[in-house]
């Protein structure tokens, strides 16, 4: 916990699955709103069953604050050491006050800790904070595509080695 901000990041628990559900789909609202996005996005789609398989499958971080959740994040291991840093989203009544910063650098240690060695996301361009964020921490666009129906970026960020690894 931060003493600054009282936020917690911890792993989900299987009975948080509604809740992390319901923060996905607002907070995914905004980011298509906020990146022109007209259609529905995957992570609005989700299923409690799906929600709930992902916590057991994937390790989901949440930030917790005054007992309620306000953040998340959904790291997918992949092979040859990737993970994908995936539903990465804070509410937006938290916007601006570090959450997004205290859920990615817990993720980062993690899959340090757990020998990854590289991170992979996906998001949408015309989100310049999200792009800013992101390449703050290091990651560098790979590859844009329009599949989706607007620009899209696959970055990545190769991480360092711990020192007892």
């Amino acid at each position: 916990m931060t003493q600054e901000t009282g936020i917690t990041i911890r792993p989900a628990r299987q009975d948080e699955a509604p809740e992390i559900l319901e923060l996905l789909r607002i907070a995914m609202a905004v980011y298509a709103k906020n990146a022109g996005i007209g259609s529905l996005l995957d992570s609005q789609r989700e299923t409690l069953d799906d929600m709930s398989r992902h916590i057991l499958a994937d390790h989901v971080l949440v930030a917790e604050r005054n007992g309620h959740l306000v953040g998340t994040v959904r790291l997918v291991k992949g092979d040859h050491g990737i993970a994908y840093f995936s539903r990465f989203a804070v509410l937006p009544s938290h916007h601006l006050l570090g959450v997004g910063k205290l859920l990615y650098l817990e993720a980062e240690q993690y899959l340090q800790a757990n020998s990854f060695t590289t991170i992979r996301l996906h998001t949408a361009l015309a989100n310049t904070q999200l792009v800013n964020f992101y390449t703050a921490r290091g990651f560098d666009l790979i590859e844009t595509k329009t599949t989706r129906g607007y620009p899209r970026g696959l970055f990545e960020k190769r991480l360092a080695k711990l020192q007892n690894q």
